[in-house]
């Protein structure tokens, strides 16, 4: 073992806050445009999202935007902090409309979608035990590649009590937001 990895097993790391990542950003030292989320303090790049993803996601804000109208707001791709170094990204979040933007976290949140292609096993664990972790009372994978959608509800002790996977032609409802539903059969179609 070479003395830099020694150095690293022996030294504790520093964790960033979001603040941090947002001063750095400011200091032009990361930029803005990065494809990466704080977990745990630390900055994990982004996989890269292809074009049955990123159709996808517009189709499900848009679906979810006309379903919910003025009473929900509905958020693509944006920092959603959960603790000073927890700050993801989710690919879509929606929350009441009467909360404030800068109010929002993992209990208050209505709805958490992660559109998952290649990244299916670490949004169906990683990204669940966080959003569990702080709260995050329903929190849905659509898993692109079998054309269904995971959801995930009752957080407790690191993880999800009910976890049930919804084929494209079932219809799920958000759970405290209950205009916002998907069928994934009901989708345009781009196969």
């Amino acid at each position: 073992m070479n003395a830099f990895a020694r150095a690293l097993e022996t030294s504790e790391q520093h964790r960033f806050t979001l603040d941090d990542v947002l001063r750095m950003q400011e200091a032009g030292i990361l930029d803005e445009d990065a494809r990466v989320e704080l977990i745990d303090g630390v900055l994990v790049e982004m996989a890269s999202e292809g074009s049955l993803h990123g159709w996808l996601k517009l189709q499900i804000a848009k679906r979810f935007s006309a379903l919910g109208g003025d009473t929900v707001e509905v958020v693509v791709d944006t920092t959603l902090r959960l603790a000073p170094t927890y700050a993801p990204d989710p690919d879509i979040h929606v929350y009441d409309a009467s909360l404030p933007f800068t109010g929002i976290d993992g209990a208050n949140v209505g709805l958490i979608v992660e559109i998952a292609q290649s990244t299916v096993t670490k949004d169906l664990t990683l990204k669940a035990e966080l959003y569990a972790e702080y709260g995050v009372r329903d929190y849905w994978v659509v898993d692109v590649n079998t054309d269904t959608v995971i959801v995930h509800r009752d957080p407790a002790d690191g993880g999800y009590r009910d976890v049930v996977r919804y084929t494209a032609q079932d219809t799920v409802t958000a759970l405290v937001l209950p205009d916002v539903t998907l069928r994934l059969a009901d989708l345009p179609p781009i196969r």
